[in-house]
């Protein structure tokens, strides 16, 4: 699969939404010159598709990596201000930056990469263990990629770039499984379910599960 051959109408929804969830308007992927497939947002999905093909375990190298495609691509392109030091890396000793999410209090700098090796070494097990029943299981699915995506997201191991990296994540998720990509809409109605299930586990399960929905109502024509 050459994700970066005549990218599909659902690949430049899910990357034009997953910026928009964030505020990002300046970039649309349907234009060829944001297409470069190593570079921007775009290179990061191409190359975590291709990864999730060849079924590579997640690394935290490839997690920066994306993250600091996406960052960099947000630094030259939008109005939005992100940090060299925020490009590429972690919260950790090399970026002793705490931060909030709303109600929301992520874990402080310092614990951030003991986190990111635990989530790393369960979701990597998990979908060794399980992915075949993932691929035909639907709510098994929805709670595998609803749990993963909501941890990562609660870690907020960068300083910028969390949400667009862990949507790339979940599409990572979603490809190892042999699903069709998901798309996180970035409409009022949406987003806000979006963020409301940021609240539990439970939550994301469900929205993962709408999410699939779509695509079976789509492909059915409804």
């Amino acid at each position: 699969m050459n994700c970066h051959l005549n990218p599909d109408s659902r690949t430049i929804a899910f990357l034009n939404e997953s910026n928009k969830i964030e505020g990002i308007h300046d970039i649309d992927y349907s234009v060829v010159a944001f297409q470069d497939p190593q570079k921007g947002h775009f290179g990061a999905y191409v190359i975590s598709q291709e990864a999730a093909l060849a079924e590579q375990p997640l690394n935290i190298k490839m997690i920066r990596q994306w993250q600091a495609m996406i960052g960099q691509e947000q630094k030259e392109f939008t109005g939005d201000a992100i940090t060299d030091e925020e490009i590429g890396h972690i919260r950790g000793p090399n970026l002793q930056k705490n931060v909030r999410i709303g109600k929301h209090i992520p874990p402080e700098w310092r614990f951030v990469p003991l986190y990111m090796q635990n989530w790393l070494e369960d979701v990597n097990e998990d979908l060794s263990n399980n992915s075949e029943i993932y691929k035909s299981d639907d709510g098994a699915f929805a709670e595998f990629v609803g749990k993963y995506f909501l941890r990562f997201e609660r870690i907020h191991p960068f300083g910028d770039g969390n949400g667009r990296t862990g949507r790339i994540i979940a599409n990572y998720l979603t490809t190892r499984c042999a699903r069709p990509l998901l798309v996180f809409p970035s409409d009022y109605r949406l987003k806000n379910r979006y963020y409301e299930a940021h609240e539990s586990e439970s939550a994301m399960a469900s929205y993962i599960s709408s999410r699939v929905a779509e695509i079976r109502a789509h492909a059915e024509g409804r």
